[in-house]
């Protein structure tokens, strides 16, 4: 039997925060991740969106490799962290499954294996 994680994709997820801006159809967001890995990422964000949408991110890094510039993703769930203040600018909590190809898989190994907590 699997646990919950690993149901759902979280059982090689690295604790990573990083800023990200994301863009949906109708606007650009910022946020933040909390974990992520080759397949997917949970983020934080004052917007929320409904699963099945689109995205593409922009991660904000100092040191960016060419393959993470842009990531496209959908949106699998999304729920309000009940945790902190119905004001805070993170109260989103949005799990993205990425669509990646292997140059930008490869990027994400090396970038996550980097940031290892």
């Amino acid at each position: 039997m699997y646990g919950d994680a690993e149901r759902r994709g979280g059982a090689g997820r690295k604790n990573v925060r990083m800023k990200v801006v994301f863009r949906d159809d109708v606007a650009l967001n910022a946020a933040a991740t909390l974990n992520a890995s080759e397949e997917g990422m949970l983020i934080s964000s004052d917007v929320q969106l409904d699963p099945g949408t689109e995205i593409t991110l922009f991660p904000l890094l100092d040191e960016l490799d060419v393959g993470l510039a842009e990531l496209k993703g959908m949106v699998v769930r999304s729920y309000e962290d009940i945790m902190v203040s119905a004001f805070a600018s993170d109260r989103f909590q949005m799990g993205i499954k990425l669509s990646v190809d292997e140059k930008q898989k490869i990027a994400l190994h090396k970038f996550l294996k980097m940031h290892r907590n």
